[in-house]
């Protein structure tokens, strides 16, 4: 990592007005903007878009083999009226293969209806494109916007033949924050090797599954641990009893979850082991037990799901609940999720902070290898990564490994480039940079920017 520019990040700040929305846009390269929204989805129809996305993540779909698939594939006649209203049911009488490029495409329109909030997007997109680095996106919900924080905002696609946050040659990352009103707990920055603890319920996962997932991690991994720089434990079986056996004294860096979740009445579980078998544990429990684990990752159904209906809570969820109790980092599904999926997504995960970059990083190769590896792209949008601190920027568990000291940074390596474009503005204009450092200044389509000022540094 040099000094050069990262990414370009923008923060979308969503605030509740009557029926619609304002969004409220960050970013150096346009200060401060404001825009108006009208909700892409109806509330009344949101949990049923919802349920369509859901059932492609079945392979089977729309082929149903068992009595479960059979009642989870069936729509009522009523709902497919309103589902065709929607353009989301198609002359096969299913859910279309693109509802996702669909719903896409409804959610960027939405976003980017008022001219000031089309402007803002495009400034910062151009701008990174123009800089060669990702567009690393931040959204913010307060506790009263469920339905917005429901919506699937990763899928965001406008006319081009890929999605927002995969094109233009660098993947983007999406961030998800709450906007609390409560005091955060200090950052943990462990020290040594990454702990990272393996839960692995047995319940309702096969043996060969849970054998296949664990050898993509610990490939994924295996450079961090040849290297001392990681270790991995393994609970087995995952129970109750056993996880606050394993959670005593000094926490992990990492909880790596692989099993089974749900979203019921709002409510997020997960299904952990016991005597008996199984059993459903409430988010609740978790959130006591997990308090100053570094980053959660849950690779299960719905861990990250916001309830779509009326009356359901902004923190229901088991990823919501965990960040809301401080936990700093939590990545889940917001729908259900396939087993080959999570694997993919948790390998390229682990390998990428392997190399010691950025969780966003590690999240945006999730999203671009399931996109390519996936013949129906039906996965790739499915995780969610919730924040918790307030001041944005790439999150570590460990302080990067390429951060050099700025005397070790070259001169010509530091790039800076300011772009204004579609009649935008700048009026003052002040650049440092080092001897023979790359510095661009651009302004087209009507735009100008006025006193430019130079500072030679170092």
């Amino acid at each position: 990592m040099s000094n050069a520019l990262e990414s370009v990040d923008l923060r979308l700040i969503f605030l509740l007005r009557g029926a619609g929305a304002t969004v409220r846009w960050e970013a150096d390269i346009i200060g401060v903007r404001q825009s108006r929204m009208v909700p892409p989805i109806p509330a009344s129809e949101l949990a049923l878009v919802l349920r369509a996305l859901d059932v492609l993540q079945d392979p089977a779909y729309p082929y149903a083999r068992t009595a479960m698939q059979e009642r989870h594939f069936s729509f009522t006649p009523e709902e497919r009226t309103r589902l065709d209203t929607l353009g989301l049911w198609d002359s096969n009488e299913r859910v279309p293969l693109d509802a996702p490029r669909r719903i896409g495409r409804r959610l960027y329109t939405a976003l980017t209806a008022d001219p000031a909030g089309r402007e803002a997007l495009e400034s910062t997109r151009n701008h990174a494109t123009a800089t060669g680095v990702p567009l690393a996106i931040e959204l913010c919900f307060p506790p009263d916007a469920v339905r917005l924080a429901a919506l699937p905002w990763e899928l965001l696609w406008d006319d081009g033949s890929a999605p927002l946050l995969l094109g233009r040659g660098e993947a983007g990352s999406l961030t998800r924050r709450l906007d609390l009103p409560q005091a955060l707990p200090p950052l943990r920055r462990g020290r040594g090797p990454l702990r990272i603890l393996a839960v692995s319920p047995e319940a309702g996962i096969s043996t060969e599954l849970r054998y296949v997932e664990r050898a993509a991690r610990n490939e994924a991994l295996a450079p961090l641990v040849e290297k001392g720089q990681a270790i991995i434990e393994e609970l087995e079986p995952a129970d109750r009893t056993g996880l606050v056996r394993a959670l005593k004294g000094e926490p992990p860096d990492i909880l790596h979850f692989y099993g089974h979740g749900r979203l019921r009445g709002g409510l997020g579980e997960l299904l952990l082991d016991n005597a008996n078998g199984a059993s459903w544990v409430p988010a609740e429990a978790f959130v006591a037990l997990l308090g100053k684990v570094g980053l959660v990752a849950l690779y299960a159904c719905e861990g990250a799901s916001v309830g779509g209906g009326m009356g359901d809570p902004l923190l229901g969820g088991v990823a919501q609940a965990l960040v809301a109790a401080g936990i700093p980092a939590v990545l889940g599904m917001q729908l259900a999720v396939r087993s080959t999926a999570a694997s993919r997504a948790a390998a390229a995960i682990y390998r990428t902070l392997a190399d010691g970059r950025s969780l966003q990083e590690g999240v945006a190769q999730a999203r671009r290898v399931l996109f390519v590896e996936e013949a129906d792209g039906a996965s790739w949008y499915v995780p969610a990564l919730y924040l918790r601190n307030r001041t944005g920027g790439p999150f570590y568990l460990r302080e990067p490994a390429r951060t050099l000291s700025a005397g070790a940074v070259k001169p010509d390596d530091v790039r800076q480039s300011v772009l204004a474009r579609r009649g935008a503005v700048i009026r003052s204009l002040s650049i440092q940079g080092r001897p023979h450092s790359n510095q661009r200044v651009i302004a087209d389509s009507g735009a100008s920017i006025q006193d430019v000022t130079m500072r030679v540094v170092g």
